[in-house]
């Protein structure tokens, strides 16, 4: 339960601080005094939606922090889950900047909204006139249902399950569309690999065939050349190595009277052995270029084997080609896989509708079960709150295909008068009947849901007089079992709890802020008689207002 709340820099409330106790808190003020603002502040710790329009003042920060009991609620998983320091008081701060960013921190660990979302669905129900409306939406009305049901566990397995059909139906559907797709493309592709895979292409071999061929197509003029060059060394009659001899001879003769020409000698010596080397390599090199025409057509069939590929599949390599024949491997085998994968994914699907048919029916014999239950339970508490008339109707029907709360369609139909035959409740529910259904229901299913706390703000919009009474019986009943806090209007409602808080608005220098203060018991008795009967009061409210108090 909430023991806490500090509101700092929030659209009127320039700094507040409450203390809660267990029970029945009541907060009233006067309209417009800002008695709903506490709500949205509130609503900030439990992870919804900040706007920089909430700050007070525009160039400081908004702080809202919450202290909640929550020693006895076993959520010491939740914490340990998501990696959080647990304390059976849990910290929860907002914090919301100039520049509209926003924080949330539990324990001082920060965290994202949805995470605060999830943890705040555990600790509070707040209440408001807004959500009466949403008594009219077929979708609340079925979580009602589930939720007196106690159908959240099969629901989440139930859901689980929903997701990953629906997720495989459209995987199938995908490969299906494939499928139709790969076979038109089957005999293309198979033609484009066999074409490319008998060719036995070779990473390298277009580099090679080309320059073996430019080899060729030139030997003549090569053969020509390297012919000069081997005259010059040594097979003209006057050559180079035959002269570089003579000069070596004639060095090696004037070493007696030069012992200085020995190093010449030898540099020749050395020369006349490296051209001699040269001239052999010449040789062989020059011996092996044999000029073949029939080579030449097979390096050129070969070449233009591996042109017409590139262009037809409009690349300059061999390396790439071979890169396209890897491919097409690929989209044959996921080709040939297709159908496989097809029939196991319809296997799944088969597996998976025939449980989500065994746990949809579970949950619908369920609610099915739980209807007439919840029915009487409403209805007597209709009656308690003067409407002694009152009938409502869950009729459930079974709708295929799944939907992701199962199978079944509820419509709550309700008739607050004699011999009206019930109908849908948006078209028959006045203001009041619909606050005091709300009521009816949240007290119903409080039980169920064990939450800490349940906030009505304003939930007796409509209601008055003895109505109001038994009101405030019900929720004086509720106040037994888990922490209340309820913003009303209303004197009846007002006189319960232990705690009672007011509203008002008041002038600091140029600006209108709200604020809140703790009613002693003699201030407590005078607010009620106000309630009552206006500012004036008079001695019979003041007595109306302690016969109320002394009553709870």
């Amino acid at each position: 339960m909430i023991k806490y709340l500090s509101i700092q820099n929030y659209t009127l409330i320039e700094s507040l601080e409450l203390d809660f106790d267990d029970g029945i808190t009541i907060i009233t003020g006067e309209t417009g005094a800002g008695k709903s603002i506490l709500i949205g502040a509130l609503s900030l710790v439990l992870g919804q939606r900040a706007d920089t329009n909430a700050l007070f003042d525009k160039s400081k920060k908004c702080v809202v922090e919450g202290h909640f009991d929550i020693s006895k609620y076993n959520l010491e998983n939740f914490f340990l889950e998501n990696e959080l320091d647990f304390d059976e008081i849990a910290i929860v701060r907002r914090e919301i900047t100039p520049n509209n960013r926003s924080r949330a921190f539990i324990n001082d660990t920060p965290v994202n909204t949805n995470l605060l979302k999830d943890f705040a669905s555990a600790l509070i129900d707040i209440h408001s006139q807004h959500d009466t409306l949403s008594l009219n939406r077929t979708e609340y009305q079925l979580a009602v249902l589930d939720d007196f049901a106690g159908n959240a566990l099969k629901l989440e397995q139930y859901r689980s399950l929903y997701f990953s059909y629906c997720k495989h139906k459209k995987t199938l559907e995908e490969l299906i569309e494939k499928e139709k797709k790969s076979k038109a493309d089957l005999d293309y592709y198979t033609f484009l690999h066999d074409e490319l895979t008998a060719s036995n292409l070779v990473e390298g071999e277009q580099e090679e065939a080309e320059k073996e061929l430019a080899l060729l197509n030139n030997a003549e003029d090569i053969k020509k050349q390297l012919n000069i060059l081997l005259q010059t060394l040594n097979y003209s009659e006057i050559n180079i190595l035959s002269s570089l001899k003579e000069v070596a001879a004639t060095l090696d003769s004037l070493q007696k009277y030069l012992p200085e020409l020995k190093e010449l000698f030898n540099r020749t010596q050395s020369t006349y052995i490296e051209l001699k080397d040269i001239f052999s390599g010449l040789l062989k090199t020059e011996e092996k270029i044999v000029y073949s025409n029939d080579r030449i057509e097979e390096i050129n069939d070969r070449l233009n084997i591996i042109y017409e590929l590139q262009k037809k599949h409009r690349v300059n390599t061999i390396e790439e080609l071979i890169f396209i024949i890897n491919d097409l491997s690929e989209k044959l085998l996921l080709i040939s896989t297709l159908e496989s994968d097809i029939i196991t994914l319809e296997k799944t699907i088969t597996e998976e509708r025939k449980n989500l048919t065994a746990l949809a029916k579970s949950i619908s014999d369920n609610r099915k079960k739980h209807i007439p239950i919840l029915k009487e339970k409403i209805t007597v508490l209709l009656h308690e709150l003067s409407m002694p008339d009152a009938v409502i109707e869950i009729p459930i029907t079974i709708n295929l295909p799944f939907k992701s709360d199962g199978t079944d369609t509820i419509t709550f139909l309700f008739s607050a008068n004699k011999g009206s035959k019930p109908d849908e409740i948006s078209k028959v529910a006045s203001g009041g009947e619909l606050s005091r259904l709300m009521l009816a229901i949240k007290s119903v299913i409080s039980h169920n849901k064990l939450l800490p706390t349940l906030i009505f703000d304003e939930i007796d919009t409509g209601i008055s007089g003895e109505t109001a009474v038994k009101t405030a019986n019900i929720i004086n009943k509720m106040g037994h079992n888990m922490q209340i806090v309820a913003i009303t209007h209303l004197p009846q409602i007002a006189c319960l709890g232990k705690n009672h808080f007011v509203v008002y608005k008041t002038v600091k220098g140029e600006k209108t802020i709200t604020t809140i203060s703790k009613l002693l018991p003699d201030e407590r008795v005078k607010t009620i008689a106000e309630m009552i009967s206006g500012h004036k009061f008079s001695d019979a409210s003041l007595s109306t207002a302690k016969e109320l108090l002394d009553k709870f």
